[in-house]
């Protein structure tokens, strides 16, 4: 699927052509894949403050052993699944379920991790690597639970799920502004709305949505680089859908 031409619409969409898998070869074991659409592999590599964004997913019994990140800030959105996250360095462990958010803060010290789906069924997260300014001095590992988390109807046949935004209570330390979670039904509507220098990421979850006359399935996603500008672009379902929105600012 050939990405839109940013000059018309002020955006770009990306289909599975656009994205690259990472898998046991990369990673250097088994279990794990990342689809990265943005970030070192592909052709957008940062976005604002956006350095990688993976869809994960980890088999069960099986994850990632303790490697280093340092200074930036990491989100895991679980989708499905579990996740069990250890620090060694910094004698931090944490437990995530399906629902949760994960918000890895690597800091000046930084931080050795690993993560183990130590469940029985496959792990899915979708995640968001970002830079921190100022860097935090202390490394931390906070979880947003599910039923912690805000919801509301966001119009007719469109529910919410805020994780971080004004009404989440998890603070970040990066230019994230807005990422939510919304289900829609058949024929439901939702904006994706930014302001001046900001830009952000829309992902199609489930089912097909319309934008601007163009129909995307799951497994799209759109970027929506910074602008000087501010924007309105609407998204509607054709069938009951789900769409991830995550706003940022210039970077």
């Amino acid at each position: 699927m050939a990405g839109a031409d940013t000059t018309q619409s002020g955006y770009i969409v990306l289909g599975p052509d656009d994205f690259r898998v990472l898998g046991p070869a990369d990673f250097g074991q088994p279990g794990l894949e990342a689809i990265e659409s943005i970030g070192p592999f592909v052709e957008h590599r940062r976005l604002g403050p956006l350095k990688t964004v993976h869809d994960s997913i980890i088999e069960p019994g099986l994850g990632i052993g303790h490697h280093p990140h340092r200074r930036n800030e990491r989100i895991f959105y679980m989708e499905e699944g579990e996740l069990d996250h250890s620090d060694s360095r910094n004698d931090i462990t944490g437990h995530l379920e399906a629902g949760d958010v994960g918000l890895f803060t690597e800091g000046q010290h930084g931080m050795v991790h690993s993560e183990w789906n130590n469940g029985d069924v496959p792990s899915r997260i979708y995640i968001l690597v970002y830079g921190t300014d100022p860097i935090p001095e202390e490394t931390a590992f906070t979880a947003l639970r599910d039923a912690e988390t805000p919801r509301y109807e966001e119009g007719a046949g469109a529910r919410t799920r805020e994780m971080v935004g004004p009404k989440s209570p998890l603070k970040i330390h990066g230019d994230i502004r807005l990422f939510t979670d919304t289900a829609l039904d058949d024929g439901a509507s939702v904006d994706f709305a930014t302001g001046t220098d900001e830009g952000g990421v829309v992902s199609v979850r489930e089912g097909t949505v319309e934008l601007d006359g163009r129909e995307l399935p799951a497994g799209c996603s759109v970027l929506f680089p910074p602008s000087p500008t501010e924007r309105r672009h609407t998204f509607t379902a054709r069938g009951p859908a789900r769409i991830l929105r995550t706003v940022t600012g210039p970077g």
